[in-house]
């Protein structure tokens, strides 16, 4: 559960992200190891996948996006 709790950097939500679309880019292998510390992903053969946890945070993320307005500027 920790990993729902803990707050992450810009560049490890980015790099959650990533993972779950199973982006080609490169991840900071720091990134990555404190999301697999936190069990929000694992390794899948040679890449990284979303644990079942990472895939709840990844929505919880998402929802966060989806509920800030747009700018009427």
């Amino acid at each position: 559960m920790k990993g729902m709790l803990a707050q992450l950097s810009p560049h490890e939500e980015t790099a959650l992200r990533k993972i779950a679309v199973r982006s080609d880019d490169v991840l900071d292998p720091a990134h990555v190891r404190r999301l697999h510390q936190l069990d929000l992903v694992e390794r899948n053969g040679r890449s990284w996948r979303l644990t079942a946890l990472g895939a709840r945070r990844h929505e919880a993320l998402v929802d966060a996006r989806v509920a800030i307005p747009a700018s009427t500027a």
